[in-house]
């Protein structure tokens, strides 16, 4: 990927980005999941109208948590109230985001430095952007998230923005809530009145004749789970694909968040040890000073875009290309004398990558 997402430019067209506008719409809002009735379980979808180039979806759901008494996050936090939030091209022929609500909201962390949806326990958001009370009785949830589909808001833009209105190409998004109230609250009654809305963030087709088209990639943002059952290492291969920009790992024994690691590393090939991170402080110490913000507990990240001053931006001095390797395994070693549950223990990981895939209306992949 090439500073500034640019295409190498000639003298007879003119850059894209001095020649595009930045647009933001409401795609839609359901009205009511379930009727109003129970959401829990619910699987909602939007079709993306054929406008423009796509850069950013944001979901705001809203809703009505009831509670038997004073409650208290499930492990993975209010954002566990989304069980998946998925982004497909052609009913699924790819996918290119296809996460859990936790692992995107610590996705959402690190595309500004200091911020997050919830504040990220740097300032207090207004309670008519973030709202998740948990007293006893009815309770007004706001929960809003960012699904990033190129790049980022910045200098990158141009790099994996889709082209919705070619006509052979359909982006779908899907919202899949949490089968359990305990998924996300203790004291959990019912979740009623709920509502989603989606906006897009997307830019301007211009004349393909004057100005330059950015180049044809597509960013995927997917998520994997790894279960294991005893202490050491957990390997988890990452799939050969494309150009690895960001890991981001939750570890969870015994059912909860953990921080029961000696460290964590990734390997090439086997033998060839690129980073490690052990003992885990050196990795919490590098995920606070790079993002401004405290590490939550159980989470382990190598941002491997990371290469000026802010997170999820700049050149690709430290990227990996996935392709070139036999193997690329991300490891935590679990320690010795953490609890372990049966089937309640997983590494899972959310990982970007640039992908280089032939769009039409787009210029050619880089």
């Amino acid at each position: 990927m090439p500073d500034g997402g640019m295409v190498p430019q000639q003298e007879d067209k003119l850059p894209f980005r001095r020649n595009t506008r930045q647009r933001i719409r409401r795609v839609g809002t359901t009205q009511s999941v379930a009727g109003g009735g129970s959401a829990l379980g619910q699987t909602i979808t939007f079709q993306l109208d054929r406008v423009g180039l796509l850069n950013a979806l944001v979901v705001v759901l809203r809703g009505t948590v009831t509670l038997a008494g004073a409650g208290a996050f499930a492990t993975l936090g209010p954002w566990s109230i989304f069980n998946r939030l998925r982004v497909d091209l052609n009913l699924g022929n790819m996918n290119l985001v296809d996460v859990s609500g936790f692992l995107l909201y610590q996705l959402n962390r690190r595309l500004f430095r200091g911020w997050g949806p919830d504040g990220a326990g740097v300032y207090t958001p207004s309670a008519t952007l973030f709202n998740a009370p948990l007293a006893m009785g009815a309770n007004s949830w706001i929960i809003p998230l960012v699904i990033p589909i190129s790049a980022n808001f910045g200098s990158q833009f141009d790099t994996g923005l889709i082209s919705l209105q070619s006509p052979e190409i359909q982006v779908n998004v899907e919202l899949r809530l949490a089968n359990a109230g305990a998924d996300f609250t203790t004291q959990f009654t019912s979740l009623t009145a709920t509502t989603i809305e989606l906006y897009s963030v997307y830019y301007e087709y211009p004349d393909p004749s004057a100005v330059f088209l950015p180049p044809s990639q597509v960013i995927r943002t997917v998520e994997f789970s790894q279960p294991f059952s005893a202490v050491g290492d957990v390997v988890y291969t990452i799939d050969r694909q494309g150009t690895l920009l960001h890991l981001i790992s939750v570890m969870i024994a015994n059912a909860v968040r953990s921080n029961g690691m000696d460290g964590v590393r990734l390997d090439a090939n086997i033998n060839d040890t690129i980073y490690n991170l052990s003992p885990f402080i050196i990795q919490q110490l590098l995920t606070e000073m790079n993002n401004s913000s405290a590490q939550d507990t159980g989470v382990a990240e190598l941002a491997l875009w990371h290469a000026g001053e802010n997170p999820s931006c700049h050149d690709d001095r430290d990227v990996i290309d996935t392709e070139i390797l036999t193997t690329l395994r991300w490891i935590p070693t679990i320690s010795s004398g953490t609890a372990l549950g049966a089937g309640t223990n997983f590494w899972n990981t959310l990982r970007r990558v640039v992908v280089d895939f032939e769009q039409p209306g787009l210029g050619p992949s880089l």
